[in-house]
């Protein structure tokens, strides 16, 4: 049986709608073939026709399958007719786990846009073996998480003419007169988050799927307050961590830089930017309101019945409008701090880093246009850049797999460029 280039599996949801729209509106997918898939033929068969009516490209008979997530039957027949699934169902802990597994024994490669660690780092302990006998490539949050951050490490480590020690990096995500909301579906993969933590046990499966011990610079990371100001040439405003996927995404591409290429791990620390103190005080609250009440399994019920107002309308179950999309965009900040020097990897730098180098990723609108852009891109270096590939199958992080291919050539094709800011000596 012949094979889709790529299937795109959730393509009547939220996300996967646009993930459609993109790809039949790129450049780089001209001549590639694709199918949708999802549990209703009608659905995706007016996510075809809709698609056609933006783009002005007629894809309304394109291929459709239907598959389920809890069929494992459906998802092996899916599986077997496609070169990449993107999976775009979530959330990932809920409904991932079948598709990851009908993918690695059906011989497709999988990419998908999660950014649950514990359910990632689950399927590297649980599928990576077979991954690796079968061939096959599972590579997860390839979606705005964690792509920019990721590869944005990758590229100031190519970039810095030295050795890199440390990083700290800034998400800025910028909205227009419309304000933003996101997709409900993001919250309520946030509310499992938060719910499934104190069991998750992401300890042990970190001690098992990354066993050995590797040295990163003697410099670490400053150590920074819950809430504080950043004083950088470039970059103002205020930081709080960043809740997202993007430092255990980052930390297992350091282990396989370490144990596999055998280059220079780094320390990395994950904020995001906020424009006031009072606002960071806010969100603030807010995670604690949701920490508490996530324990309970009433108040749990309430939180994901109504997200809108639970969220204070950051999470909409419409999600954002076109216009909001339109108006939105992201800076992805990285200052970089290392030696001028290069030394052997196995021998330590002294004294203080003595280079800086501040680099950026910036793109449109995070939540939708650019995850379809990441995700899509992925989906072309599995298919284009097999040469630039690990040289066997497993699980991966996208640095790991994607970093020596042209994925950036990919990205920018979508408006996600990578550039550097500024250099100083220090």
């Amino acid at each position: 049986m012949s094979r889709y280039d790529v299937v795109v599996y959730g393509a009547s949801g939220f996300t996967g709608a646009y993930v459609v729209e993109y790809l039949v509106n790129s450049e780089q997918f001209e001549g590639l073939s694709f199918a949708v898939a999802g549990r209703s033929e009608k659905k995706l068969r007016e996510v075809l026709r809709n698609v056609s009516q933006k783009t002005g490209k007629d894809v309304s008979g394109a291929a459709v399958i239907v598959a389920d997530s809890a069929d494992e039957n459906t998802l092996n027949q899916m599986a077997r007719q496609a070169k990449v699934v993107i999976n775009a169902v979530g959330p990932y802990r809920l409904y991932g786990e079948a598709v990851v597994k009908a993918a690695v024994e059906n011989g497709a490669n999988h990419v998908d846009i999660s950014g649950e660690p514990a359910w990632i780092e689950k399927m590297q302990q649980k599928y990576g073996a077979e991954a690796k006998k079968q061939g096959v490539y599972v590579v997860s949050a390839c979606g705005w998480d964690s792509i920019p951050a990721d590869l944005g490490v990758n590229f100031l480590k190519k970039n810095f003419n030295g050795d890199l020690n440390h990083v700290e990096s800034f998400v800025q995500l910028v909205t227009g007169p419309s304000g933003y909301s996101f997709n409900a579906g993001t919250y309520q993969t946030l509310i499992l988050g938060l719910n499934g933590a104190a069991t998750d046990k992401l300890g042990a499966v970190r001690k098992d799927i990354m066993p050995e011990k590797i040295v990163r610079g003697a410099v670490k990371v400053p150590k920074r307050p819950t809430l504080w100001e950043i004083k950088e040439k470039e970059l103002g405003g205020v930081a709080v961590p960043f809740p997202g996927a993007d430092k255990s995404i980052i930390n297992r591409s350091q282990y396989y830089d370490a144990t596999v290429r055998h280059t220079r791990p780094i320390h990395m620390e994950t904020y995001i930017r906020l424009s006031s103190q009072f606002y960071g005080y806010l969100i603030g609250l807010w995670i604690m309101f949701l920490s508490i009440f996530v324990k309970y399994s009433f108040t749990r019920r309430i939180l994901q019945k109504y997200p809108d107002q639970c969220s204070f309308y950051m999470f909409k179950n419409s999600g954002p409008s076109a216009e909001q999309m339109a108006e939105a965009s992201f800076v992805y900040w990285f200052f970089g701090y290392g030696y001028k020097e290069v030394l052997p990897v196995d021998q330590q730098h002294e004294g203080k880093p003595n280079r800086k180098v501040v680099a950026t990723c910036k793109g449109p609108d995070a939540g939708y246009i650019a995850t379809s852009g990441c995700v899509l891109s992925s989906a072309l270096a599995l298919i284009r850049d097999k040469d630039s590939l690990p040289k066997e199958g497993g699980v991966y992080t996208t640095a790991a797999a994607f970093g020596d291919s042209k994925i950036y050539d990919y990205l920018a094709s979508f408006g996600i460029t990578y550039q550097l800011e500024s250099e100083y000596d220090l």
